[in-house]
């Protein structure tokens, strides 16, 4: 689909046997992969054979999760859904309406490119975190908070910063740098 679609049954009827169509295809998919394992057990001296079959099961698997019987966000699959071309999933409304702020927060972050890339460069020194094969020095959000301050970026904007840091996997200095980084690069990236 080209179009976002969103997809609401009013209906208490109509929403359980929605609800009941999506336990029986869940179950359906849950029965065949176990099937499959069971080949891919028996056949352990042909390789090539069970390489197949673990194959069909990750195919299998990946077209129910972006198929309109689970929202991959948060793996509900009792909810109405809505379609994200961009994505090319199917979300439920919350998590949508979850995707729908943090984009906007992102568009509209009071923070350059340049500043983003700055701040990360900074944080992954030895000044910041000092992360490394040997660990790091992390402590909650105290060298990211120390690294803005010094960058003159305002304590609500901070508080935007960390809050779309927590969405993209980064509740601390480490995990930033581990998780949230990729995601905030990748965007500036796409622009």
């Amino acid at each position: 689909m080209k179009k976002e679609r969103t997809i609401i049954i009013r209906d208490p009827k109509l929403k359980k046997i929605r609800n009941g169509l999506r336990t029986i295809l869940g179950l359906w998919r849950s029965d065949i992969a176990c099937s499959l394992l069971d080949q891919a057990s028996q056949n352990t001296m042909d390789k090539e054979r069970s390489r197949d079959i673990q194959k069909k099961i990750s195919e299998l698997n990946l077209q129910y999760q972006l198929s309109i019987c689970v929202c991959l966000h948060c793996g509900h699959s009792d909810k109405d859904m809505i379609f994200v071309p961009e994505w090319k999933q199917w979300l439920c409304i919350e998590c949508n309406t979850e995707r729908v702020y943090f984009e906007d927060l992102r568009a509209n972050l009071p923070i350059s490119n340049e500043k983003i890339e700055e701040f990360f460069d900074k944080l992954g020194s030895d000044d910041g975190i000092g992360l490394s094969r040997r660990g790091s020095k992390c402590n909650g959000y105290t060298a990211s908070r120390k690294i803005l301050n010094e960058m003159g970026v305002i304590e609500e904007t901070q508080g935007k910063f960390f809050e779309l840091s927590e969405y993209y996997g980064g509740y601390c200095d480490c995990e930033i740098i581990l998780n949230a980084k990729p995601r905030f690069l990748e965007d500036i990236y796409e622009i």
